[in-house]
């Protein structure tokens, strides 16, 4: 399998009341999901509230929390996307010295790039780093990349890896058969409720928001699929899933839900989000957790912490 070959929980970034990080509380939270079985931890993605950060502050959590998960035998991504592509070498170069394996990279997310624009971009990104790249194709929040575009980021030496979340299953399915032509760049789903269709056309990873609160299920969902090969056992774990994975993607704050559940549920001391985020209203919270079935799977699939 490639080395690539795990689920990602995009893991969320806890704060204190006056915004520091609560490094205790993310140390915690990332043993239980190892321990629950989860071999992969994306630091500082979407979910991570990265954007709300400076370099420094970006600079500073990586330091500190990617030797940690190297430790404890996972594999770890950074999100390094930046408007400018020399901050995201300096974010990328800061990730590897620390010991990531990768780094997940969103084009500009503010000028909407053309292709040739998005392929230099790319170009720039790989030869001024030595760090490993997933891709991230998130039309949603920047520009679309197309196959043809895709397959020439293939060609470069640091593209290893895609992030689809353009949550449609036929460009997920186009990036997996032409990654398929290479002989090392693998595609991971990026929209949770797509993750079965992904798996079944040939995707070898996933970077998850639900496997923050449901690393267990998530990490046993991976292994049918990618280990035993048992499509109707990946079935009904997803059946399991879908809950929970639609209210991740379709909610519209998901990482204020990821964070309520785990202080709601599990008892993590989460804190704040970051401004412009603000809490979940009672209404909110109260379709979370009846939206999510995560009450049930938690007593399900969760030993005591």
């Amino acid at each position: 399998m490639n080395k690539f070959t795990h689920v990602y929980p995009a893991m969320v970034t806890p704060f204190n009341q006056d915004g520091s990080f609560n490094y205790e509380t993310a140390k915690k939270h990332a043993d239980w999901m190892i321990n629950e079985g989860i071999s992969g931890v994306g630091i500082l993605m979407a979910a991570g509230e990265y954007q709300s950060m400076t370099l420094e502050e970006h600079k500073e959590y990586v330091r500190e929390m990617v030797p940690y998960v190297k430790e404890r035998g996972a594999s770890v991504i950074v999100g390094c996307t930046r408007e400018r592509p020399e901050d995201v070498v300096e974010l990328m170069e800061n990730a590897r010295e620390a010991g990531a394996d990768g780094a997940m990279v969103l084009p500009s997310f503010y000028y909407r790039m053309d292709q040739k624009e998005l392929v230099e971009h790319y170009k720039y990104i790989n030869d001024h780093s030595g760090l490993d790249i997933m891709v991230y194709n998130n039309p949603h929040s920047s520009t679309p990349i197309s196959t043809e575009t895709m397959e020439e980021l293939y060609k470069l030496e640091h593209v290893k890896m895609v992030k689809d979340a353009s949550m449609t299953i036929d460009v997920m399915t186009d990036y997996i058969f032409a990654a398929n032509k290479t002989e090392d760049v693998s595609v991971l789903c990026g929209c949770d409720y797509l993750l079965y269709q992904a798996y079944a056309t040939g995707a070898t990873g996933w970077v998850s928001m639900t496997a923050n609160i449901l690393p267990k299920l998530s990490a046993e969902f991976h292994k049918a699929m990618i280990v035993e090969k048992d499509f109707e056992k990946g079935l009904e774990i997803f059946k399991k899933l879908y809950p929970v994975v639609n209210m991740t993607e379709r909610f519209p704050k998901p990482t204020q839900a990821v964070k309520y559940i785990l202080e709601e549920v599990y008892g993590f001391e989460e804190g704040i989000c970051r401004r412009p985020r603000l809490g979940l209203s009672d209404e909110e919270k109260k379709h979370v957790l009846e939206s999510s079935n995560i009450l049930a799977l938690s007593k399900e699939y969760t030993p005591s912490l």
